[in-house]
């Protein structure tokens, strides 16, 4: 009976240990000779501060600056246990505890860390299939192992200096068992095209206790049919009547391509000739692209009319090309790619759109025309009078409009203004004020405007449609007339 209060004071210490104590850091990885401060602290006045380091325990003190583990933190009266670990060793590899104890009470708390110690791995294998090579299309694997690190190395793979982001899958970390030390693994898969052959694989290591990356490496090398960026008949500019002409033509192929000449009922392989016609052989230009030449002595008439087929084959395949010869100079075009094809179709549709919106706002009235609409629609139904300019009355013909309002005035508003224009010379004196026609005038001579105003007689009338339900309020016509004196007549 007496084991159980000792275990159940060990299980709370426990408890208390774990809640209280505060040691940062929980973990680090340091070099062989590096240094590492830890710092356990507790919120109360702490008697002594000790420290395990591997299999040594070290009770520290302020006042004691010597050795390769010394005391650091504010003192005891802060609660706080701090150590200093000079110059590394590699059997310090794993926990570090420091004991707290109380001035008062028997209960000592305990703060575990881990150190980890670096080791650098051993070289990197980079495991591929067998085969020397890889034919295009091909669902590639291959797998990067770097063993026995502490801790585990990190993996990264690239293709020439790009590195490879897509396709990379989980890394797998193992050990040994009684063994501290792990080893990584990574595998990495893609479809391989003719843009990787010639390129290296690398899978890459990099460690703590390492002073640069190590790597494993293998080229690739990818074969393909021959073939071209772009398809359809090829066009050559540029040749000039009775001069040499050089026809090339670029393939890309692996491996190296076998071409073939067809100029009418005659083949050339080449370094054979006929008839001032010769085929080369194709010149390799790095990256599995290769320049296929024919040659022609003398350009003539029938030579630009005809046509020219290209063969090249590999082990892989083989593909024919058609050519034809110019002597115009090539058309500067613009290439656009499918994005800028589709960004000018959609702008032009944008445009339309607009410009319908604007026509079908002006003429319905609507948005931003709605203001000039209701002004109108509201002057119809009120029967209010609308600004009609000045008016000329000679013969009931209307002056030409001063004003942006008269412009809307249309020929039922002319025929109105020459009602009016009778009705005012009718109220006019007679004795004084004489109206001249001047109608037959006007049509047979045109006169500057300061010339007809003698004679004339003036009237500025508001004027308004009338409001075809209701009849028109009583109201009241103003004209200002503007006349000159006419001289008064002798009688003889």
């Amino acid at each position: 009976m007496a084991a159980f209060p000792a275990f159940f004071g060990l299980l709370m210490a426990a408890v208390v240990t774990g809640q209280m104590v505060d040691i940062t850091p929980r973990e680090a990885v340091r070099r062989v000779g590096d240094e590492l401060k830890v710092m356990c602290k507790v919120p109360y006045v702490i008697d002594s501060c000790r420290m395990t380091v591997g299999t040594t325990s070290y009770r520290l003190r302020p006042d004691i600056t010597g050795g390769d583990v010394i005391y650091t933190g504010n003192g005891f009266k802060s609660g706080e246990c701090g150590a200093l670990i000079k110059n590394i060793k590699e059997e310090w590899n794993g926990n570090i505890t420091c004991v707290l104890p109380p001035q008062a009470g028997a209960i000592e708390l305990a703060g575990v860390m881990r150190l980890v110690v670096a080791r650098p791995p051993r070289e990197p294998e980079l495991r591929t299939p067998l085969d020397p090579s890889f034919k295009e299309d091909t669902e590639f694997m291959a797998q990067c192992v770097v063993p026995d690190g502490r801790p585990a190395a990190r993996i990264s793979w690239f293709l020439d200096e790009e590195q490879i982001l897509r396709g990379t899958h989980q890394p797998i970390i193992t050990s040994e068992p009684g063994s501290d030390l792990q080893t990584i693994s990574q595998n990495v898969s893609r479809v391989l095209s003719a843009d990787d052959n010639g390129k290296m694989l690398i899978c890459r290591a990099e460690h703590e206790a390492l002073d640069s990356v190590m790597e494993a490496r293998r080229q690739l090398i990818v074969h393909y049919p021959p073939k071209r960026l772009e398809a359809g008949t090829i066009t050559i500019f540029g040749l000039k009547l009775g001069e040499p002409g050089r026809l090339n033509v670029t393939v890309r192929a692996n491996p190296p391509p076998h071409a073939e000449w067809r100029v009418g009922d005659v083949t050339l392989a080449p370094m054979q000739s006929n008839e001032g016609i010769a085929a080369l052989e194709p010149v390799h230009l790095g990256g599995g692209y290769y320049n296929i030449s024919l040659l022609l002595s003398r350009v003539q008439k029938e030579d630009v009319e005809r046509k020219y087929y290209l063969r090249v084959s590999n082990e892989l395949g083989q593909q024919e090309f058609t050519v034809l010869i110019s002597t115009m100079d090539e058309p500067a075009g613009v290439e656009l790619d499918t994005g800028a094809i589709v960004g000018i179709v959609i702008a032009v549709l944008v445009l339309l759109i607009a410009v319908f919106l604007v026509v079908f706002a002006k003429a319905t009235d609507r948005w931003c025309f709605a203001a000039g609409g209701r002004g109108r629609d509201h002057a119809k139904s009120s029967g209010e009078s609308t600004p009609a300019g000045d008016v000329l009355l000679e013969s009931g013909i209307a002056l030409p409009s001063r004003t942006d309002t008269e412009s809307a005035v249309g020929g039922k508003e002319r025929s109105r203004l020459a009602g009016l224009s009778a009705r005012v010379r009718a109220v006019l004196p007679r004795a004084k004020d004489k109206v001249q026609a001047t109608e037959a005038a006007a049509e047979t001579e045109e006169k500057p405007l300061s010339e007809e105003k003698k004679g004339v007689v003036y009237a500025e009338l508001q004027l308004g449609e009338q409001n075809a339900e209701k009849p028109p309020p009583p109201s009241t016509e103003y004209a200002e007339i503007v006349y000159t004196d006419q001289p008064k007549e002798t009688k003889e």
